[in-house]
């Protein structure tokens, strides 16, 4: 296959508005409210879609189609619980956060918990979940320029890298803000418009259910109502619902959004902010949703690669294009839903897909980084062992954190160890269990300590991490909770059991150490709480 002029054209297009946004907006990241916080003016549409954008990396947009075709209908559940958490977060944290203010995602909890070493134990997982973010953003930023270009995968990983780093370096958060926000549009529509050519393929929804039965049949199988599932993940509610709860409370806690909050003009843009970006993901969901159904039996219908070379079905296929590209570890998988859409054998909506694709893997990167650099940066070298570097030149200290960030992940990504969804997935469950137990009841519960913050972030960190690990290297898979036996296992995705765990590990230590101080618990939870509460 060659790259058409049409999809490059498309791509070309985003590529100058986004660039344009970048470079019209460099002056205003000089300075440092600015380029942190992009001064506070963002509104709600604005930082709404910028908030979708970001949230729905590319573990969305090419994930979740990609887990459809390989567990079948119950992975749904995933992505209604991505929906159904979103509004969680202005009742939890969206509203106070705003009120509090504050700059860097650590900033509370070294406030509210009364030390500065607090901003060191919170930075450690969100630098663990931030680099596997980023890495997951370069490598759906390559699996787009490779459906673009038809270049190599490492060749496309060195462009992702190279193209992430050049706008958020010049632009800060200012262009972040703005570009992600044009970006949640352009993946909204890209997704919308590829559902209606699917199913506009198919005659409408029955037609496509017809013919995706005809390829699958166990496909809208669910556990115990059927005698064969889907997927033996999806053989038990365990799964289901484990993917349910691994991405259902994210939003309220996950540094990358928490910061969209700090943007805002006010509380109430804050909360108008989810509004908007659950309206916006809602969409694109909805059409991922068709696509991820629909990429089987369009690949093995109409794909032009069928039949060549020896390939007979859609995992066939997929093996091709990694031997014919150099896709590294499972990445080709996630290629899935770009193959799809180019069984259609539609320029135009191939250059649209791709758009939409590089505007979602771009806007996370972009929001991860600018967490990153400011958590290593003006938080861990300024804030916690005293440098003045951060404080006196604050804008060349985060591009430096930049270049290491994007060198980092770039390098990393050229052999990724998981499947984007499953990266998502891992990074998800090492914050939420870790941070996200001091930020949510920190806010809103006067009894948590300072001890029980620190003790939850240090075990949860370890534990998550570990357990990923054994389950992924002893049993095979990150999907099987790491204490079953080998040979019955039992589905837990993305161990996702230590956010509830974080969680009660958080209230028992709480309750067995030392209150924080009257006048922290005043101004950073009852002070903070909204007025009609």
């Amino acid at each position: 296959m060659e790259s058409n002029p049409i999809v490059l054209i498309g791509a070309l297009i985003y590529f100058l508005i986004i660039f344009y946004i970048g470079w019209t907006s460099r002056k205003a990241s000089m300075d440092a409210s600015e380029f942190y916080v992009a001064g506070r003016k963002v509104g709600p549409f604005v930082n709404g879609s910028a908030l979708a954008a970001t949230y729905f990396s590319p573990a969305s947009f090419l994930g979740l189609p990609a887990f459809i075709f390989i567990l079948g209908y119950p992975f749904w559940w995933a992505l209604v619980g991505i929906i159904g958490g979103m509004p969680i977060a202005t009742l939890l944290t969206a509203a106070p956060l705003r009120k509090y203010a504050p700059t860097s995602f650590t900033d509370y909890y070294a406030d509210r918990y009364e030390t500065k070493w607090m901003r060191l134990w919170s930075a450690i997982p969100t630098i663990i979940g931030g680099f596997a973010y980023v890495i997951l953003s370069i490598v759906g930023t390559a699996l787009f320029l490779l459906c673009i270009l038809k270049f190599n995968f490492t060749i496309s990983v060195i462009l992702a890298s190279v193209i992430v780093f050049t706008y958020v370096y010049f632009g800060g958060m200012v262009a972040t803000t703005f570009s992600t926000a044009f970006q949640g549009i352009a993946m909204t529509v890209a997704a919308v418009v590829a559902a209606g050519y699917v199913i506009g393929h198919y005659g409408g929804l029955n037609g496509l259910t017809d013919a995706v039965i005809s390829t699958s049949p166990n496909f809208f199988n669910m556990p115990y109502v059927a005698e064969k599932a889907s997927h033996p993940l999806m053989a038990t509610w365990t799964g289901v619902i484990g993917f349910f709860f691994v991405w259902h409370f994210g939003f309220s806690a996950m540094p990358y959004t928490v910061v969209r909050f700090f943007t805002t003009q006010d509380i109430k843009s804050a909360r108008r902010s989810v509004f908007w970006a659950v309206l916006i993901g809602g969409a694109m969901y909805g059409g991922l949703i068709i696509i991820g159904t629909g990429a089987r039996v369009l690949i093995e219908q109409l794909h032009p690669l069928m039949a060549t070379d020896g390939v007979t079905n859609a995992m066939g296929l997929l093996k091709h294009m990694k031997t014919a590209y150099g896709v590294a570890g499972a990445s080709v998988t996630d290629y899935s839903m770009i193959s799809a859409m180019e069984a259609l054998k539609s320029p135009f909506l191939l250059a649209i897909i791709a758009a939409g694709g590089l505007a979602i893997a771009m806007a996370t990167a972009a929001g991860w980084t600018m967490v990153l650099n400011v958590v290593l940066g003006r938080d861990l070298i300024g804030k916690v062992f005293g440098s003045k570097w951060p404080e006196e030149k604050p804008v060349a200290c985060t591009r430096v954190m930049t270049i290491f960030i994007i060198v980092v992940c770039g390098l990393l990504s050229f052999k990724p160890p998981a499947l984007v969804l499953d990266i998502s997935g891992a990074a998800f469950v090492v914050i939420l269990c870790s941070v996200g137990p001091p930020l949510v009841l920190g806010l809103w519960w006067e009894r948590g300590t300072t001890l029980a913050a620190s003790l939850t972030i240090i075990v949860m960190t370890i534990c998550s991490t570990s357990s990923w690990m054994y389950a992924k290297y002893h049993l095979g898979s990150y999907h099987w909770f790491f204490l079953s036996d080998p040979a019955n296992k039992i589905s837990t995705p993305h161990q996702f059991y230590w956010v509830f765990i974080g969680f009660i590990f958080y209230i028992l230590i709480s309750l067995i150490t030392p209150k924080n101080s009257d006048e922290a618990i005043q101004k950073y939870v009852k002070d903070l709480k909204p007025e009609q509460l």
